[in-house]
């Protein structure tokens, strides 16, 4: 059970109603995440920047790379709440990641995220930094780490207020 309550919209400011409307402008709805988040509107800008990143990977790499890499993070940083997300991201496009034969880019975006993920995200080795310098530029790689570090946030804020999976993301969860 969520340790925080999702916001109600008629209880919040002007600022924030108008925030939650555009969660619902933009996906169609309004996480738990987002109506937890949503007590801080701070908060919910800092969080709301990574999708500028989120929009140059997707350019970058596709939807399905940067899915695969954002659900790696996630299952790294143990956020049930995030990797069932992308998980129901992958599967819509046909993928499951538990069982799917990776292409190259893919299988070095998922030993990044794992390594983001984990539990000694302070450092790469060597032959993973060689193989990034090798497959992408330093822009794309200051994009792929900051993205990480924005995930890694998301995926502790979800853990730590322990925020409820969502209902339409109920049936994945429990697989």
């Amino acid at each position: 059970m969520a340790r925080i309550k999702r916001v109600e919209r008629e209880a919040l400011d002007v600022q924030r109603q108008q925030a939650y409307d555009d969660e619902i402008a933009r996906v169609g709805r309004v996480t738990n995440m987002k109506a937890t988040i949503l007590h801080s509107l701070p908060a919910h800008q800092a969080y709301h920047g990574a999708y500028l990143i989120k929009a140059e990977l997707i350019t970058l790499l596709g939807k399905r790379a940067f899915n695969v890499y954002a659900y790696a993070i996630s299952t790294g940083s143990d956020c049930l709440l995030c990797s069932t997300f992308f998980r129901q991201a992958l599967k819509a496009e046909g993928v499951d990641p538990r069982d799917f034969v990776p292409t190259e880019t893919e299988q070095l975006l998922t030993e990044l995220g794992s390594a983001i993920g984990g539990k000694r995200a302070n450092q790469l080795d060597d032959a993973l930094w060689g193989r990034l310098n090798d497959r992408f530029d330093e822009t794309a790689i200051v994009n792929l780490i900051g993205f990480g570090g924005t995930m890694v946030a998301t995926n502790i804020f979800n853990s730590l207020l322990e925020v409820d999976i969502d209902s339409y993301l109920q049936d994945l969860a429990a697989q």
